[in-house]
């Protein structure tokens, strides 16, 4: 990521591609710097946009409602809608924003998860943060082509982590949602070794059904699904550090190749070799 020191903020670190423009913006004295550039009015975009409020004494206004931030709180502004942030006081502000190209896909799962548009707070030391540090690994490890691809995959996950936050605080999913939490981090502990969804399941002392029901109530898709996504993820990352695809698809645990080469095909669209960066 690009560091650039502008007259309105004391940093600014962000990275640009034609679908997504990302950034991270601080100011320790706002009002103090420039009052105006960081009272962003009404205005609209032809991208959406997904503001993370870390800290600071905003209020965000769009046609939906309005609502003074609090840290944590994540919000959606879709494509062409009036939103704006006014700085209420000098209080240090720190903000992440991603402005996303929309597309039927992402845009599917975003209106699923901001149903009401209003924002979602997400823990900040245990979700945000570790999230966006990921994020800045990728973005300054792969080449910018392949972050642009890879990069819609990790903003679904985000979204993913929006949904369980959502689901926590309206007490959707009740003590299912700790059970979800449970099994994300098993499988994020153990994703390689792990055989099948029995295996989940056993270490949650519930039934697969039970299981099944708990993803798709929250997350909408199947644990064997996630699990996959997880390996097809970790897969990107050895794959364009030089391992080879026969290599990569033993070590994120695919039980046979053609099972490697089918999943990876038709999460990105791409064959392992067409991912594969060979080392020199």
């Amino acid at each position: 990521m690009s560091l650039l020191l502008k007259n309105n903020c004391d940093l600014q670190d962000s990275i640009a591609t034609n679908d997504l423009h990302f950034g991270i913006s601080l100011a320790k004295n706002p009002l103090l710097l420039d009052a105006n550039a960081y009272n962003f009015f009404r205005h609209t975009s032809e991208k959406h946009q997904i503001l993370i409020f870390l800290s600071g004494d905003c209020r965000m206004d769009t046609d939906n409602y309005s609502h003074v931030l609090q840290p944590g709180d994540v919000c959606f502004n879709p494509a062409l809608s009036y939103y704006g942030v006014t700085i209420l006081s000098d209080a240090p502000y720190e903000r992440v924003v991603a402005a996303i190209k929309p597309s039927p896909r992402f845009d599917k799962l975003a209106f699923e998860v901001f149903s009401d548009l209003k924002p979602i707070n997400v823990n900040v030391k245990e979700q945000l943060l570790p999230f966006i540090e990921r994020f800045k690994f990728y973005s300054e490890k792969l080449p910018l082509k392949q972050f642009s691809e890879f990069s819609q995959f990790l903003l679904e996950e985000f979204l993913c982590i929006c949904q369980i936050a959502k689901n926590s605080a309206n007490n959707i999913v009740d003590t299912s949602d700790n059970l979800l939490k449970s099994a994300l981090k098993y499988i994020d502990a153990n994703w390689s070794t792990i055989k099948n969804v029995q295996d989940i399941s056993n270490a949650l002392f519930i039934s697969p059904s039970y299981l099944y029901e708990i993803f798709n109530k929250a997350l909408g898709i199947a644990p064997k699904t996630y699990l996959t996504q997880k390996r097809l993820q970790e897969a990107h990352a050895y794959l364009i550090s030089g391992f080879s695809p026969n290599e990569t698809s033993r070590l994120v645990g695919f039980n046979t190749y053609t099972a490697f080469y089918r999943a990876c095909k038709a999460f990105y669209g791409k064959s392992p070799q067409d991912i594969w960066v060979k080392k020199n």
